[in-house]
């Protein structure tokens, strides 16, 4: 059981730090465009598309960070090339916060506020997100996905709890 949770943390490091990353960086200044929004403030349905946060910001540092997880990972057990490690890390971090905004895009339309609970979507979006775009270059076991998924979800719930704590968030979850 130990040695499937390790698995599960090595495979999602670069999702993990992508998603952990933006946050941190939320009060570094980086200039008017990349420290704005996403979408732009444009709107679909009437109802903004993602919100003011998600950033431009935050999808560089988040997939760069993913990215450098990766090859700092491949790098230390020499297991695969370093353009499929710089792939690899794109793809799950990319893919991390990519199903981020999805959700919060659901979020939007459902009239959820921004920065407001989704329970459950919430702490499944972003694994979910990596594991899609992931599968482009891995073939992953239905059951290994479930459990990256499940343990993925509570993670984030622990992760969240933390960062409110420390009040890097302003809400827990």
């Amino acid at each position: 059981m130990i040695d499937l949770l390790l698995q599960v943390i090595w495979f999602m490091l670069p999702a993990y730090v992508a998603n952990l990353l933006p946050p941190l960086f939320s009060h570094v200044k980086m200039g008017r465009v990349l420290d704005g929004p996403v979408d732009l403030g444009h709107k679909a349905f009437g109802k903004r598309i993602f919100g003011d946060h998600k950033t431009v910001k935050g999808f560089m540092v988040g997939t760069t960070g993913g990215i450098l997880t990766a090859i700092v990972q491949h790098s230390l057990i020499g297991d695969y090339s370093f353009y499929f490690s710089f792939t690899l890390g794109f793809l799950l971090g990319f893919g991390a916060l990519f199903g981020d905004s999805i959700e919060s895009f659901l979020k939007r339309q459902l009239g959820v506020r921004s920065g407001g609970a989704l329970p459950v979507f919430d702490q499944i979006d972003f694994p979910v997100g990596a594991l899609l775009l992931s599968s482009i270059v891995v073939d992953l076991d239905l059951g290994f996905m479930a459990v990256i998924v499940v343990v993925s979800g509570l993670l984030s719930t622990l992760a969240n709890l933390i960062a409110y704590a420390l009040k890097i968030k302003k809400v827990w979850w």
